[in-house]
């Protein structure tokens, strides 16, 4: 049976593919809008800062894609039907973003039309994330029924569980701190003007920290992907834990060392979340 043998894939396959495909019709879908929108009416930050932002939105997408693809293909399998499974997946994506994009705009003109930018800030950067949620918690298991239950249980290989937590940790983790970001600016002004560009710069800097240590140290069973969230959710908890003490310091501590030591938080906070879930993650598993 040619077509049996030709749908016989990996079990990264069907989330890698709609991860990577849905981060490259979004960028079209933003380049497109970007091009059609009048000069005068763009937005008077950097290109480079536009795109930074940008890829640290779009991080939770990818990473949500891709915990939850493996998350399905642990428990149903890989799809019989591979290739059907992802442009399902892309054509619910996408249909239910845009659905849901048209009524939170309504909602959010309603409902804000006397509050602030920075209240307007923070309900679209929440609304964001729980966009991304409840959208994929049904258009995947969707597109896996219409893709067909494949065999399990499923093997997957160090590599294979090297690549997937390494792209989990680092997508995810830079997300969360963009939402964190964008939350903080309604109280203060992380994100407003340069500042708010350098912070989405740090946010994909941490990011990288995070996702290139589990490239290195990764999970020894499973696909990776949800001990890579929980690390991605611990970290930005750390962060801010750890940066208490410089913030509420006052005069104690002069400018070098407030920087030393926030770099230091920046540089070590996603490295130590990564063992410890690594540690967990074992542990469990031995238990």
């Amino acid at each position: 049976m040619p077509t049996a043998v030709s749908e016989n894939r990996s079990p990264v396959f069907v989330p890698m593919a709609v991860a990577w495909l849905a981060l490259i019709l979004s960028a079209a879908f933003v380049l497109i809008g970007t091009m059609t929108t009048p000069a005068d009416a763009r937005a008077t930050a950097s290109a480079a800062a536009q795109i930074v932002q940008w890829l640290c939105s779009i991080g939770l997408l990818f990473g949500f894609v891709l915990v939850l693809g493996c998350v399905l293909v642990d428990r149903r399998g890989t799809p019989r039907r591979a290739w059907f499974a992802v442009l399902a997946a892309l054509v619910l994506i996408f249909g239910l973003g845009v659905a849901w994009s048209m009524g939170q705009n309504q909602a959010l003109a309603a409902l804000l039309k006397d509050r602030s930018r920075q209240d307007l800030l923070i309900w679209v950067s929440a609304l964001g994330a729980v966009k991304v949620i409840a959208i994929n918690a049904v258009a995947l298991p969707l597109a896996w029924r219409l893709g067909g239950r494949g065999d399990t249980p499923v093997s997957w290989s160090s590599g294979q569980r090297r690549v997937v937590g390494a792209l989990v940790a680092a997508s995810l983790c830079a997300g969360l701190l963009l939402l964190v970001q964008n939350v903080a600016a309604a109280f203060t002004s992380l994100g407003q003007g340069e500042q708010g560009a350098g912070m989405s710069v740090v946010a994909l800097a941490v990011g990288a920290v995070h996702g290139l240590f589990a490239l290195a140290l990764p999970m020894r069973r499973g696909a990776g992907a949800v001990p890579a969230l929980l690390s991605s959710l611990l970290t930005p908890v750390l962060i801010v834990a750890a940066s208490l003490p410089v913030v509420t310091a006052g005069e104690s501590w002069d400018l070098p060392a407030r920087i030393t030591a926030v770099l230091l938080i920046l540089l070590f906070a996603p490295m130590l979340s990564w063992l410890l879930v690594r540690w967990l993650h074992g542990r469990a598993g031995r238990g």
